[in-house]
C-alpha cells in the first residue's frame, strides 16, 4: 500500500483525468444540504467531497432500482436484457461505511452463487473514498466501520495542507502512474498530519452504539414490548430499506409490455413491505407490523452476525435521516438493552 499527497488545487484536474477510467460518479448537492449521486462528466466543479451523505447510496450504481432481467416481443424467445449494464464507473467520495458496506454486498451477491448482474458492474466499478466528518447521526465508529484499510482503489484524505492519497489497488496505480504529476511523496508531517485528524474525528463521533454481546441480547428480547410500540409508529412504508447501503432484498415479476411482449423485471423490494412476507394461498408469515420491524432489526444485528460474523449495518446513519415518523436505531437498540 502506498501513500502520496496531492495538492488541494488539483482536485478538479484529478476528477477529470478519472474519467478515463469511467463515468464519474460523485455527491452533488440538489438543494440546500441535499446531496445525491450524480455523473458530473464535463462539469466536475459540481462535485462535493465534502458531502457527509448522499440520500440513496451507491448500490443504484451496481443494481438498478427497477430493471429488466429478460424480454420478448409477443409470441417470441425471451432473450436476456442489458438494462442494468451500466459499463465502466467510477465512484468517487465513497466514505469508509460505504466502503465496508460495498464489502458486505460482495458477501451478499458474490459468494456461493454469484449474481451475474451485479457482478458485471462491480467488476468494471473504480472506488474512490473520502474522508468525512461526522454529525450527530453517525455512530460507525461504534460499528468499526468509520475507517476502510481495503476495498478501494484510491482513498483521498484532507489533511494539513494538502490531500493524502492511499492506494489501494492495482487500478489505483495505474491511475496514479498516468497522472505523475498530479501526486508527490508523503512526507512525516503529513502523516503526523493524518494522525493528529483521525485522533480529533474520533473524538467528534457524539453518536454511539453499545454492540456489546447485542445479538445475545436481541435472542433475549424477542418479546419486548419495544417491537409492538414500533409497530405502531411506523408506516412501514420500505424508507429505511430503500436508503440503506446494505439492504439487498429484490422482487421478480413477469409483466406484459405495450407491444403484447413479456418482460421479467427485478426491482428493490423490503421486507418492511406487508406483501413481503406473503406466500401461495395468500397467508403472510410477518402479517403484523410489529413482526416485520423486528425482523429488519434482528437481520441487520442478529442474524448476520450469525451467518458472517458481523453485523450489516455500517452505521451511516441513512435511516435515521429518511425516517418519516423519526424512528431512530440507535434509540432502539438503548431502549431493547434497557438503557434509552
Amino acid at each position: 500500500m502506498q501513500t502520496l499527497r496531492m495538492k488541494p488545487d488539483l482536485m478538479a484536474e484529478f476528477l477529470e483525468a478519472l474519467a478515463a477510467w469511467g463515468r464519474v460518479w460523485a455527491p452533488v448537492e440538489r438543494e440546500d444540504g441535499l446531496f445525491s449521486l450524480a455523473v458530473i462528466d464535463g462539469d466536475v466543479t459540481r462535485a462535493r467531497p465534502d458531502a457527509l451523505r448522499t440520500a440513496v447510496p451507491f448500490k443504484k450504481l451496481l443494481l438498478k432500482p427497477r430493471f429488466t432481467m429478460l424480454q420478448s416481443a409477443a409470441g417470441g424467445t425471451p432473450v436476456e436484457s442489458a438494462d442494468n449494464d451500466a459499463g465502466a464507473q467510477v465512484l468517487f467520495g465513497a466514505h469508509a461505511c460505504d466502503i465496508h458496506a460495498l464489502k458486505i454486498l460482495d458477501l451478499l451477491f458474490l459468494a456461493d452463487y454469484p449474481d451475474p448482474y451485479y457482478r458485471r458492474n462491480r467488476e468494471r466499478l473504480v472506488v474512490v473514498g473520502y474522508g468525512c466528518w461526522p454529525d450527530d447521526r453517525c455512530f460507525c465508529d461504534s460499528l468499526n466501520t468509520s475507517t476502510a484499510d481495503d476495498g478501494f482503489d484510491l482513498f483521498l484524505t484532507p489533511i494539513e495542507d494538502g490531500i493524502q492519497v492511499v492506494v489501494g489497488s492495482s487500478v489505483g496505480d495505474d491511475i496514479v502512474r498516468a497522472n505523475r504529476h498530479l501526486f508527490e511523496p508523503a512526507t512525516r508531517r503529513d502523516a503526523r498530519h493524518y494522525l493528529e485528524r483521525l485522533s480529533t474525528r474520533k473524538e467528534a463521533f457524539k453518536l454511539k452504539l453499545d454492540v456489546t454481546a447485542l445479538p445475545f441480547v436481541l435472542e433475549l428480547k424477542k418479546d419486548d414490548p419495544v417491537w409492538d410500540e414500533l409497530g405502531r409508529k411506523c408506516l412501514c412504508c420500505g424508507s429505511c430499506s430503500m436508503v440503506c447501503p446494505t439492504c439487498s432484498c429484490f422482487n421478480v415479476a413477469d409483466e406484459v409490455t405495450a407491444d403484447s411482449g413479456a418482460a421479467r423485471v427485478r426491482t428493490w423490494d423490503s421486507c418492511l413491505f406487508r406483501d413481503y412476507a406473503t406466500v401461495a394461498g395468500g397467508h403472510s408469515f410477518r402479517g403484523d407490523r410489529g413482526d416485520r420491524v423486528r425482523n429488519r432489526y434482528y437481520h441487520k444485528q442478529e442474524a448476520f452476525v450469525r451467518e458472517f460474523g458481523m453485523p450489516s449495518c455500517v452505521g451511516c446513519g441513512r435511516c435515521i435521516d429518511n425516517c418519516p415518523t423519526g424512528i431512530h436505531v440507535v434509540e432502539v437498540f438503548q431502549h431493547v438493552r434497557g438503557t434509552g
